[in-house]
């Protein structure tokens, strides 16, 4: 009997403390699905945010890309609206330079009975023609610029002492000669020319004069 007793007591108290446990699960349950809700939200914030800075990143490196086109472009067209009208393909049309336009055959020249082989005739061409072309291009890469800003320095002083300084110099040169010119010639007019003009009737007569006594004796 006692053991029944005892039986049924351990019953009452597992009944008793099953509702307990389903309400501690029960509570459990809703907390667990409130923190996965949480958790769901905080990462979608973040694919989100992530999503938007991926955006944002493309959108500055487009508008990078964009910036640099539009900045070689401007370049290209200053460049070309600067120098429009200049002959690219003949860059001496004066002949400034033509007497330094030196081939191959104006420097080196095997005659007939003194060749040599012709492998090597070709190589030193080839080579000739290389070096002065890449050693002109070089060199003027990198001399052509300093060299440019420094001759259109000078020629642009040039310019401003012959405009502003000596044309007006000369100017005022040409107009004092041209009064002196006028005293002059008055001068000689007035007082000169009957001298002369007395002296060589002077000596017409006395020319005169000598052919008659000639032709009488």
């Amino acid at each position: 009997m006692e053991t029944k007793s005892g039986s049924k007591s351990n019953l009452g108290l597992n009944e008793s403390a099953v509702p307990l446990l389903e309400e501690k699960e029960t509570k459990e349950v809703p907390e667990n699905i409130e923190m996965d809700n949480k958790n769901d939200n905080n990462d979608q914030k973040k694919d989100n945010t992530n999503n938007k800075d991926s955006k944002d990143k493309k959108k500055k490196e487009k508008k990078e890309k964009v910036k640099k086109e539009t900045a070689k472009r401007s370049l290209d067209i200053c460049t070309q609206n600067f120098t429009f009208g200049l002959n690219v393909l003949d860059r001496d049309e004066k002949k400034v330079n033509d007497h330094i336009n030196i081939l191959f055959e104006d420097v080196i020249g095997e005659p007939d009975p003194t060749h040599g082989f012709e492998f090597i005739w070709r190589l030193t061409y080839l080579l000739f023609n290389a070096t002065r072309f890449w050693l002109y291009r070089i060199i003027a890469a990198i001399i052509a610029i300093p060299l440019a800003l420094l001759w259109a320095v000078i020629f642009a002083f040039i310019n401003l002492t012959t405009i502003w300084f000596f044309t007006p110099l000369l100017r005022i040169f040409d107009i004092t000669l041209h009064y002196i010119h006028r005293v002059w010639s008055g001068i000689i007019r007035c007082v000169l020319d009957p001298f002369f003009t007395s002296g060589a009737l002077l000596f017409a007569n006395r020319r005169q004069n000598g052919n008659i006594d000639s032709s009488a004796a």
